[in-house]
């Protein structure tokens, strides 16, 4: 892969931190720019919340349902981040990389509850979005489920094959191929939690604001969107960092630690070992020793 769609893969995979970098679903080189969002979630009957975001189409508001009886949810939109920039400054926007963090904020031992994390086609989460679908069920659609964790939850936004043919903002009729992004959380106080949306976005500014005119059209490389798409199925679940991928982390981490404290008491044994034999034999004597 070129280095331009090494900057992409490694934008579509940390959207909060990683170098920007323009994308390929505009037909013209747009500005790059990075907005986030802060959402505490609100206060639920039903001790559960959940959001929904299309981080593709930059006019569909973030969605939280909320449960104002049992079993009969209501919704709560919020514009998404950097809803309102576009609508006043841009011709045309094109979505590069997005994410949604929820961060636990309470006391340790108020911790309870699940989360679950889902990434599905727009159809899909929009018709939840609008619906009457309690709360508890909702978490039966998630892909990944894990008790609350004490670190953030991560859920990022993994392209489609439309997000690299140039009808990513203006052509909404091929929307339903885009994916979509949703969290729900049963079983904890929504206000012990802060929700980030972060969307990294190319846009063409408009021409009334005296920016002057991109090039028409640029070159997108043959198979671009294959080898990006490729390379992250390759990777596994890296969208997420819920359940499976979780618990493997932390297999891996604790193999580490224990593998130090191995080779730290292996290399402190020898040093005993070497300690002995000095003042026992002398120093010559005990490098033949240790030598063999």
């Amino acid at each position: 892969m070129g280095s331009g769609d090494d900057k992409l893969l490694r934008l579509i995979m940390d959207p909060c931190g990683a170098e920007l970098t323009t994308g390929y679903a505009l037909s013209s080189t747009g500005l790059v720019q990075r907005f986030t969002r802060y959402i505490t979630p609100a206060v639920t009957t039903e001790n559960a919340f959940a959001f929904v975001w299309n981080p593709t189409s930059q006019g569909t508001a973030i969605t939280q349902k909320t449960a104002t009886g049992l079993g009969a949810p209501t919704n709560v939109s919020t514009p998404g981040p950097g809803e309102g920039f576009f609508e006043s400054n841009a011709d045309a926007a094109a979505t590069l990389a997005a994410c949604v963090e929820v961060l636990y904020t309470g006391t340790l031992v108020n911790r309870k509850g699940y989360i679950g994390v889902c990434q599905a086609n727009w159809n899909v989460l929009a018709a939840i979005a609008a619906g009457t679908t309690d709360l508890g069920t909702l978490m039966s659609y998630c892909q990944a489920v894990s008790p609350v964790p004490s670190a953030a939850v991560e859920l990022k936004w993994s392209p489609s094959m439309r997000n690299f043919v140039m009808t990513n903002t203006t052509d909404e009729g091929g929307a339903s191929t885009d994916n979509a992004l949703m969290v729900v959380a049963v079983g904890v106080s929504p206000n012990d939690f802060v929700v980030r949306f972060t969307a990294v976005y190319e846009y063409v500014p408009k021409f009334t604001l005296g920016a002057p005119a991109p090039r028409v059209t640029k070159a997108i490389p043959t198979g671009v969107g294959e080898r990006i798409i490729s390379r992250l199925d390759a990777a596994g679940h890296w969208w997420h960092n819920v359940g499976s991928t979780m618990d493997s982390l932390s297999r891996l981490g604790n193999q580490v630690v224990y593998g130090a404290g191995q080779a730290f008491r292996f290399a402190r044994g020898v040093g005993r070992v070497a300690s002995s034999a000095t003042r026992a034999l002398g120093p010559g004597t005990a490098l033949l020793a240790l030598a063999g």
